[in-house]
């Protein structure tokens, strides 16, 4: 049987240099990360603003598939525009979605690293000018988060915790330190988000990273690091977990369910980005019958 490793892990085996992997735009700003929820999926790569811009593949590669926008093709997914699929090395796939309508080059069918894809556009159902970037492992079938593979960005602003609760049978709990809750199985949801540093405005981004632990041990963790398709559902890959089992339906995230025995207990949860900046939030709390 075949090993499947973790695309990071085959890039870093292989016979690539890491400094060739590189952003597909010059003026980069990421507008929204890897696995967001998207209502009824995941967001399975990243989007990046700045601006109408050249896109260049992250890497040398071969033109697996090209669409413009309102070409006859009934079977493609319109969403995403005008895009080019690139096949690379050691099976990594990469796609360049909303391109600007007419600016691929309908004659090309290798790129360089400098070779222009086509321009950042707001094809398909996209919101603004930007580019979804999606990076693919082909061996083990999985959507992988690019900042995992991309060089790192500037980033000083940890991510936010603003509310916790606790979801006991119907109804939910505001927890704050010091409160009092019966026993029985809850869920702790959080209000959580990574803001971007380089607007003044709110613009709350997913977190890379989430743990939950009581009274010191860890029960539960989240972690954006690849997905995959199980019996038709995008999964957190190696878990069962859907969007809509990690987020509910007020945009809240569950974190993970505890049990809640008589006496007093202390939550610690824990959010991280990925370039390692950490926000904790300490609840003691009270269970009675």
């Amino acid at each position: 049987m075949r090993r499947l490793l973790p695309l990071a892990a085959l890039v870093l085996v292989a016979p690539l240099s890491l400094s060739a992997l590189d952003w597909p735009v010059g003026r980069t700003v990421v507008t929204a990360t890897f696995g967001e929820d998207r209502t009824d999926h995941f967001h399975n790569g990243i989007d990046i603003g700045g601006g109408e811009q050249d896109v260049q593949p992250f890497l040398p590669g071969e033109l697996v598939f090209r669409y413009e926008e309102n070409s006859d093709y009934t079977s493609l997914p319109r969403g995403v525009g005008s895009f080019v699929v690139v096949h690379h090395a050691d099976d990594i796939e990469t796609v360049y979605c909303h391109l600007k309508r007419g600016t691929i080059d309908p004659r090309r069918t290798t790129y360089g690293a400098r070779d222009r894809i086509g321009v950042m556009g707001d094809t398909g159902y996209s919101e603004g000018t930007h580019l979804h970037f999606i990076v693919r492992d082909e061996q083990s079938a999985s959507y992988v988060n690019p900042l995992s593979l991309l060089p790192a960005i500037a980033d000083a602003q940890a991510p936010v915790i603003r509310r916790v609760a606790l979801a006991i049978g119907d109804q939910v709990r505001t927890l704050a330190p010091g409160a009092i809750v019966p026993s029985g199985r809850g869920t702790v949801l959080a209000e959580i988000y990574d803001p971007r540093a380089d607007v003044k405005f709110l613009w709350p981004m997913a977190p890379y990273g989430v743990r939950l632990s009581v009274d010191g041990k860890e029960i539960a963790r989240v972690s954006f690091d690849a997905l995959q398709v199980v019996e038709g559902r995008m999964v957190l890959r190696g878990t069962r977990l859907a969007s809509r089992d990690v987020y509910a339906a007020d945009g809240m995230m569950r974190c993970g369910e505890v049990d809640l025995r008589p006496g007093t207990s202390h939550l610690l949860l824990t959010v991280r980005d990925f370039a390692g900046n950490e926000t904790s939030r300490e609840l003691p709390f009270t269970v009675r019958d």
